[in-house]
C-alpha cells in the first residue's frame, strides 16, 4: 500500500520519535510514536471512531496518520528520495507549514540551506526557556537525517 521511500522515510522517523512522552513543557502535549494526543483524536473522529488514549495507538494507525497527514501533505510523494525523506522528517517534527517555509529558504533544490534554516528555527525555539532544553536533541536529529539521507 505505500511506497518504498515512505517506508524508507518512515524506517528514520519511528526510532528518532520513539514511545509514549507527556512532557508538560513539550508543545505536543501527550505523544506515542511522535503522534499527538490531538493530532489522533482528530484522525479517530474523521474515522468515526471513539477517542482512545495516544498510548494505545497501533502502528497501523501510525503509519496511516503519517502518510495522510505528514507525506501526502508536504508534498514529499512528489519530491526527489533525499528532499522527501527531509521534508517528512520536518513535517513530523515542526510540522507541514514549516517544510514550505525551509523549501523556499533553500530555493527548492538545495538540502544544505534546507538543514541551516531548520537549525536556525531551532534555535529560535530555544530562546523560550522550556523549550531550550530541546535544542541539543533536536540538532542531534538534524545531524542523524543528514547522515541517514548521505548514505542513500
Amino acid at each position: 500500500m505505500y511506497s518504498e521511500l515512505f517506508e524508507k522515510a518512515l524506517s528514520f522517523v519511528l526510532p528518532i520519535e520513539g514511545g509514549y512522552v507527556n512532557d508538560p513543557d513539550d508543545k505536543g502535549c501527550a505523544t506515542n510514536k511522535g503522534i499527538t494526543q490531538s493530532t489522533y483524536n482528530n484522525w479517530l473522529k474523521s474515522k468515526g471512531m471513539t477517542v482512545k488514549d495516544v498510548k494505545n495507538i497501533t502502528v497501523a494507525e501510525v503509519k496511516e496518520i503519517y502518510y495522510k497527514n505528514y507525506w501526502l501533505a508536504a508534498k514529499c510523494d512528489k519530491m526527489t528520495e533525499k528532499f522527501a525523506i527531509v521534508c517528512f522528517d520536518t513535517a513530523v517534527n515542526m510540522g507541514v507549514g514549516q517544510v514550505t517555509e525551509f523549501l523556499k529558504a533553500a530555493k527548492w533544490s538545495n538540502t544544505e540551506a534546507f538543514y541551516l534554516a531548520r537549525i536556525r528555527k531551532y534555535n529560535e525555539f530555544a530562546r523560550n526557556k522550556t523549550q531550550a532544553k530541546y535544542l541539543h536533541g533536536w540538532l542531534n536529529r538534524v545531524y542523524a537525517l543528514m547522515d541517514f539521507v548521505n548514505k542513500i
